[in-house]
């Protein structure tokens, strides 16, 4: 009897954690951050894309790091006018950030390249009347809608390349 209470209480406890964190992930209104997973990837068809893509948006490099284990690859923050929605809840500058991050997954035995696993990250921030510094602000839809199609766009460019 108590290792079934106990198992029904782990397995609610599991699920409502679970669905919370469906409830604040990826795609709600609300959340700061956008992330898109581009999926296994090599590294070379990787960076083409980014570079293609990132130029077609005027999307400007700030740092890239390399390791065997990770590629990252961030936007400098691009400080836009605050959406309609924002503007009525104080904000008086808004800004975005653009995060290509890939993983080390395995090396190809036929390749000298590495495979990755690949995401794309928008984080967004916002100044208002009462707080004047940049921090993280719910990231409206408009502007998610935006970076949808950049990441549309990389998702395309990376599978007409070498992909696994």
């Amino acid at each position: 009897m108590k290792k079934t209470i106990l198992s029904t209480a782990l397995t609610a406890g599991l699920l409502l954690t679970g669905l919370g964190a469906c409830a604040s992930g990826g795609g709600s209104e609300g959340n700061n951050l956008y992330r898109e997973n581009l999926g296994r990837v090599l590294a070379g068809p990787l960076e083409a894309a980014r570079e293609q893509i990132w130029g077609k948006h005027a999307i400007p490099v700030e740092r890239r790091t390399e390791s065997p284990q990770n590629i990252r690859v961030e936007s400098r923050w691009m400080v836009r006018s605050p959406e309609p929605a924002e503007a009525a809840q104080g904000v008086i500058e808004a800004r975005n950030q653009v995060i290509l991050d890939a993983r080390f997954l395995e090396r190809e035995m036929d390749m000298s390249e590495g495979v990755y696993r690949a995401t794309f990250e928008v984080r967004n921030q916002v100044r208002t009347e009462t707080a004047r510094d940049w921090h993280p602000g719910p990231m409206p839809a408009a502007v998610r809608d935006r970076f949808r199609r950049v990441f549309n766009d990389m998702r395309l460019e990376v599978a007409t390349g070498i992909r696994r």
